[in-house]
């Protein structure tokens, strides 16, 4: 009778604590960091960093290469090199479109500001929505944990008290066994941390940094340009985008190209274990980081911009 009891303690016990799912509803589950539209901008930089440089004879002047090249990222290289060519027009008319050539100029360089800022925006949306999940699973998990050690403590207990009431000897050693297992196999429990949670990414941000095409269909041509060329690296070696890549292969997959885990972070959506949403969320911020200090590159430009004559 008392071994019948513990044994559907036990079920009931298993199928309550030891669910390994977590159900939420879709609006936690999908994507709300996606923006609403896209913008396409229609400039595309010009990647031949040589013939580039080799063309702007007329700007270097006035700028470095480094500046050059940040002119052609953000669009403003025809700008420039007309405002220079008409420094020395005078008249009325000159006035007016050096004028219009520097409006033109500020509102290119004010759409590519909003550009890293929406998009550090975004990454920091995509960072803070793996983070909430990833705690979200992590307390239910020291609740279980919880749960799981007062079980085991009482079914520890019981055990002991009807080990000593029961009288038939063969009745104890049966309780005794049922019990210490129920009891062992509740501990054991605790230590295991499989609940999952199914987590959309739709619009994946860090696809393109991984897999590197030649072309994004989520990042702007500035920001994908600024991320490739080697210019606008510390190194100057290779771009930015090929640094992050390298860091997160060496670092986050031991320098292995290809796992479940990889094809989880980076494709369309899965089911997530907390540990793998810590994960995401950090290569969120690694990248975030790394397209904010894009921003130090287009500050040194517009300084350089002001000091035109």
């Amino acid at each position: 009778m008392y071994t019948k009891h513990l044994l559907v303690a036990l079920f009931l016990v298993s199928g309550c604590l030891l669910s390994g799912c977590t159900r939420l509803h879709s609006s936690v589950r999908t994507s709300y960091c996606q923006p609403a539209f896209h913008i396409e901008d229609p400039y595309i930089p010009l990647t031949s960093t040589d013939s580039l440089l080799n063309h702007s004879a007329e700007l270097r002047p006035y700028f470095s290469n480094h500046d050059i090249l940040m002119a052609n990222a953000t669009g403003t290289l025809s700008f420039l090199k007309n405002l220079i060519r008409n420094q020395a027009d005078s008249s009325l008319l000159g006035k007016v479109n050096r004028l219009h050539l520097k409006n033109e100029l500020q509102n290119r360089l004010l759409l590519v500001s909003t550009e890293l800022n929406s998009f550090s925006a975004e990454l920091d949306c995509e960072g803070e929505r793996a983070d909430q999940l990833a705690s979200y699973l992590d307390e239910r998990a020291d609740n279980r944990n919880d749960l799981l050690t007062v079980a085991s403590i009482t079914v520890g207990a019981l055990t002991t008290i009807l080990s000593v009431a029961i009288p038939s000897d063969a009745t104890q050693k049966t309780v005794g066994l049922v019990g210490g297992l129920l009891s062992g196999g509740l501990g054991g429990s605790s230590l295991l941390k499989g609940r999952k949670v199914h987590f959309d990414h739709p619009r994946n941000v860090l696809t393109d940094v991984w897999h590197m095409p030649q072309k994004s269909d989520i990042y702007t041509p500035f920001i994908w340009y600024m991320l490739n060329e080697k210019s606008f690296s510390n190194e100057h070696k290779q771009g930015i985008i090929h640094s992050i890549h390298d860091r997160w292969l060496t670092l986050e997959f031991d320098g292995e190209e290809k796992g479940n885990k990889q094809e989880l972070l980076f494709g369309k959506g899965g089911k997530y274990k907390a540990n793998d949403l810590h994960s995401r969320a950090d290569l969120l911020n690694q990248l975030q980081s790394s397209i904010r200090s894009l921003n130090q590159d287009l500050q040194s430009f517009v300084l350089a911009v002001n000091r035109l004559p």
